[in-house]
């Protein structure tokens, strides 16, 4: 049986077109695997790779712990360190307050770090910490010193003590006063307004408002000569007074009169 030499003609066209389009396949594939193989030796060649990690204002915080955990170390390709990663990562530490990190090719990335500083040692709920100014509990280990100013606040929940704007208010006095007050400075709450004891000195500083304003005016006052057991009052920074030992015992017992007599008339009246 014989085979028409057309059909074995379109056959043999037919098996070099397949043949022809196989290897063109064929070289895609293996151009795409070079391509593929340059761009990965690109990126994990030294050429591409952080040559530098330039970090400034790491002192107490964790950051260059986070920093290797994260991949932002010499040696690492930097198209695979996440700048705004990294920066998530290193403000999960307290005492990280803001950071940028950028990163500047071929090779290096830049870390600024801004810590919190410690201003004084609260006490709430769950007892004593440190905390920076804007009220973020910081690491504290052993007991209360001090050097820094004391937060006594006990019957404030801890969770609400970042957000209390008494205890706001006490921290920005805490960080305003002059350096050699702060030692032994207590501030505390009493009867629904702030109040302070400074080098010996009771200071009724009032509502939660312009506490550096009161903590500037109060080193200025202090510069004088005041009396011993003189009551300092400072609820208007730019016109503050001094009550005399006598004084303050006289006021004092006018607002136990006062609070008396008000209790007295409470208990009294009748009901409506």
């Amino acid at each position: 049986m014989s085979i028409d030499p057309r059909l074995m003609e379109r056959r043999k066209t037919v098996a070099e077109d397949n043949a022809k389009h196989n290897v063109e396949r064929l070289l895609k594939f293996l151009a795409v695997l070079l391509a593929a193989g340059g761009v990965a030796w690109l990126v994990f060649s030294p050429w591409l790779s952080i040559e530098q990690v330039e970090a400034s204002g790491i002192s107490a915080s964790g950051a260059n712990s986070i920093l290797v955990d994260q991949g932002v170390v010499a040696g690492s390709p930097m198209l695979m360190a996440s700048a705004n990663a990294t920066e998530q990562a290193l403000l999960t530490d307290p005492w990280i307050a803001e950071v940028t990190v950028s990163k500047h090719w071929p090779n290096e990335v830049r870390v600024e770090v801004v810590e919190r500083v410690p201003v004084a040692w609260t006490n709430t709920e769950i007892g004593w910490t440190r905390r920076a100014v804007d009220g973020v509990a910081l690491p504290s280990e052993g007991e209360p010193t001090t050097e820094m100013a004391h937060v006594d606040m006990p019957e404030l929940a801890d969770v609400a003590a970042e957000t209390s704007p008494d205890m706001l208010a006490a921290l920005e006095f805490a960080a305003a006063l002059a350096p050699g007050l702060e030692a032994g400075a207590v501030i505390h709450m009493q009867e629904g307004e702030l109040w302070a004891e400074v080098k010996g000195y009771a200071v009724r500083l009032g509502r939660a408002d312009e506490m550096t304003e009161k903590a500037l005016s109060l080193a200025a006052l202090l510069r004088e000569e005041i009396p011993e057991g003189s009551l300092i009052v400072m609820i208007a920074p730019t016109n503050p007074s001094v009550l005399t030992p006598s004084a303050a015992d006289a006021a004092a017992a006018a607002t136990q009169t006062s609070s008396d007599e008000t209790a007295e008339t409470e208990a009294v009246a009748p009901d409506d």
